[in-house]
């Protein structure tokens, strides 16, 4: 009990939530382990769990009908999966696959419904934890219209770096192993793009590969950074 408290006190989603309130939560979850290249779920399953990330990472990836597999997002830490089933009963439009081994909190949508109806705080906090969720994504979205590949990419790397990285007195190493494929998806363009975008990023010394890793120079600010 004591490791699940610690676990889901950890989690941005229910941080400042009453001892009570944990205690109650921790009844109904279930702690997990995966290994790498595990699906936590398939496209096109209909899921009916919630689960929180307590450490590794997964990706989110989708297959056209041409089979083609297109990589929409990546997931780590304090990041929930799961949660557009508590408003809708839809199959779901990606499939979760652990990177590396992965450790979750999971919850079956009964048991999280059951817990908001009996503590209308604790409903006003998942309501506003998705809120602010859907207003980072359209966001987001927004800031990227106009932008070049060069630029969505250093806008990425800044992301992962803030969400994945190890400091040091001169750069950040951006602790995820990711291919160039990949990378090409994240941000929508094609591999042969991706790869002139990391030569010139390479070339103007904001970043470097170390080994499988991509290492962010000097914390830049994207804003102060313009592209011929």
């Amino acid at each position: 009990m004591k490791h699940c408290i610690i676990c889901l006190q950890e989690l941005d989603l229910f941080k400042g939530l009453a001892q009570n309130q944990i205690m109650d939560l921790c009844h109904c979850t279930q702690k997990k382990k995966f290994s790498k290249g595990h699906y936590l779920f398939r496209q096109g399953e209909n899921t009916s769990t919630i689960c929180l990330i307590k450490s590794g990472k997964l990706k989110l990836t989708q297959t056209s009908v041409d089979g083609h597999e297109t990589i929409l997002d990546i997931c780590g830490p304090g990041e929930v999966l799961g949660e557009l089933s508590l408003y809708q009963d839809q199959p779901e439009h990606s499939s979760a696959i652990a990177m590396e081994e992965v450790c979750i909190c999971s919850f079956s949508k009964l048991q999280f419904e059951a817990l908001i109806k009996q503590d209308p705080t604790f409903a006003m906090r998942i309501i506003g934890y998705l809120g602010q969720k859907r207003y980072e994504t359209m966001l987001n979205s927004g800031k990227e219209t106009g932008l070049t590949v060069k630029e969505r990419l250093l806008r990425l790397f800044y992301r992962f770096a803030e969400q994945y990285g190890r400091k040091t007195s001169t750069s950040t190493l951006i602790d995820l192993k990711i291919t160039q494929q990949e990378l090409a998806d994240l941000i929508g363009c094609s591999r042969v793009m991706a790869i002139q975008a990391l030569k010139e990023l390479k070339a103007a010394n904001i970043i470097d590969r170390e080994e499988r890793y991509y290492v962010l120079k000097n914390d830049p600010c994207i804003s102060t950074h313009t592209f011929d």
